[in-house]
């Protein structure tokens, strides 16, 4: 029987372990598809599509990139000559899925659909490893808040209570504060993710978190989750080749796991598999992917009546690491009276220390996915991740 012809990777990969760049580490390809439609009242006025392709390779402190990755290409980068590369193929492009695939509610509501596809691949001295990710959709409305999910994306959910009435910001000062899960996964986001990346404790000199440190309230259990390709921030292995797995972070409000890429493990002394590029141009970094709070008995309904203000979804949200500060700029809310909506609210900020927000949160009602807050940029890089929390009730928060 005759054995199977290598693939074109597993072939480009060989030539590149039989010729060992000096100081090689690994190679990684990219291909791109964007496809972004303009609607005005649900109907389709332009449509833009961009492809492109990359590769990038490592030495020890170095990443040599290009925006394209033919053979002579692959060869400069690599330090070698270009016959003794195999000819590359890779997959093709796919055509944009249909409109069609979305509920023509969720198309008049919005600005732009746009639709994103990805392959990628890294290669070392011992694997090459094909890197899975879903399928993105981001929708843009009117207001320029935009949605992250992957394609296709649930159906927009509209507001059927009638109208109420708008009113003046909530008082200044500290709040009592229930967050849908859209709003809670941003705050979550800021305070347990980021706070437990692995670059970012590695360089403090006095980090805020700890391995073995309470963080939050004893009901707390967050996992970071790649391997949830129904949210936006999985993949099947990170961006250095490790395979996907469930990290736990924070258990019982205890920090007991970090996110980290194969250089802060070392450092921090935790495994790796957490790392991500935002484009061919970057060094992967440990970064957020999914984070989920697991929760087993969460109220049927959200408590409104344990807050005073209830946050339906944040514009943006930002951490200062070394203080611990958190900021979040909330799009929409309500003002609360005996556990009901009486006035809707203009955007206002929500600020205060991280630490008081986590050790003043409880949970407030069931759980939700969201690709909150979508798009994550860390010092302009930028990748999608996505959550799944509960509704929240915090008291460590001022509104301002």
């Amino acid at each position: 029987m005759a054995s199977r012809a290598p693939s074109p990777l597993e072939a480009l990969a060989a030539a590149v372990q039989e010729l060992r760049p000096k100081g090689f580490r690994d190679l990684y390809l990219e291909r791109v598809a964007d496809t972004v439609w303009s609607l005005v009242g649900g109907a389709v006025v332009a449509r833009h599509t961009l492809l492109r392709e990359g590769a990038a390779v490592r030495f020890p402190g170095s990443l040599r990139s290009s925006d394209g990755a033919t053979r002579i290409i692959l060869a400069e980068l690599l330090g070698v000559p270009g016959r003794r590369l195999p000819p590359l193929t890779f997959p093709p492009f796919p055509p944009a899925p249909p409109l069609e695939d979305l509920p023509a509610e969720t198309l008049r509501a919005v600005q732009t659909v746009r639709w994103r596809w990805r392959w990628a691949a890294l290669v070392n001295l011992r694997s090459a490893t094909e890197l899975f990710r879903p399928q993105l959709c981001e929708l843009t409305f009117d207001d320029g808040f935009r949605i992250l999910s992957t394609w296709p994306p649930p159906p927009t959910v509209g507001s059927h209570e009638p109208p109420l009435p708008k009113g003046p910001l909530p008082p200044s000062g500290r709040a009592r504060v229930l967050l849908a899960p859209a709003a809670a996964a941003v705050l979550l986001h800021e305070g347990v993710g980021h706070l437990l990346e692995g670059d970012l404790l590695s360089t403090q000199h006095r980090p805020l978190v700890t391995l073995g440190a309470p963080l939050a309230d004893a009901a707390l259990t967050v996992v970071d989750d790649p391997t949830r390709c129904d949210l936006p921030g999985g993949f099947s292995a990170d961006d250095e080749g490790i395979p996907a797995r469930r990290r736990l972070l924070v258990a019982g409000g205890v920090v007991v796991g970090l996110l980290a890429d194969t250089e802060t493990a070392s450092h921090l002394g935790v495994a790796a598999g957490s790392a991500r590029r935002a484009s061919v141009h970057s060094w992967p970094r440990p970064r957020i992917s999914n984070l989920v709070l697991e929760t087993w008995q969460t109220p049927e309904t959200p408590l409104r009546h344990e807050a005073d203000v209830e946050v339906e979804s944040v514009r943006s949200g930002s951490l200062v690491a070394q203080s611990g500060h958190v900021r979040l700029a909330v799009r929409r809310a309500w003002r609360l009276r005996r556990g009901q909506r009486v006035q809707v609210l203009p955007p206002f900020l929500l600020t205060g220390s991280i630490v008081d927000a986590l050790q003043r949160l409880r949970l407030a009602g069931p759980a939700a996915a969201s690709g909150e807050p979508g798009w994550c940029g860390k010092g302009g890089e930028v990748v999608p991740v996505g959550a799944v929390t509960p509704w929240l009730v915090t008291e460590g928060l001022d509104v301002r």
